[in-house]
């Protein structure tokens, strides 16, 4: 299996700039997905990094980006470090009075985010 060279069109992924209505314009309107998924998949960013070239930011989210547990949401809560990334749709997770219990619990609780994050993501699978 190949990466795809370029990323998916416009719209079918969240612009990182906005907030909280626009994460559930895409996920929800347009996919189908509760907030709950939302904050689910959102700790996906526990793995991996940005690419500049790709998004226009660059970094990785946690300081450990090829292990897969819920490190995301727990420096979304200790707040921005240097050397780790935090987008504005990140950011919102916190401010926003429905996504902001969802990152508490899966800091507190890595199988509760494994058991809803397992979920979401075959939801999101599933749509193609």
């Amino acid at each position: 299996m190949q990466d795809k060279p370029h990323p998916p069109p416009e719209g079918r992924l969240p612009n990182a700039t906005k907030g909280a209505d626009h994460l559930r314009q895409v996920f929800s309107n347009q996919m189908g997905l509760s907030d709950q998924d939302i904050v689910a998949l959102s700790g996906g960013h526990t793995l991996g990094r940005c690419h500049k070239e790709r998004s226009g930011f660059e970094g990785a989210w946690t300081t450990n980006p090829l292990i897969f547990d819920n490190s995301y949401f727990k420096e979304l809560l200790t707040g921005e470090k240097d050397g780790l990334l935090q987008l504005p749709t990140d950011k919102v997770l916190l401010s926003d009075p429905v996504f902001r219990p969802l990152v508490d619990k899966y800091a507190a609780d890595e199988d509760a985010f494994f058991a809803d994050y397992a979920e979401a993501h075959l939801k999101l699978s599933e749509l193609g």
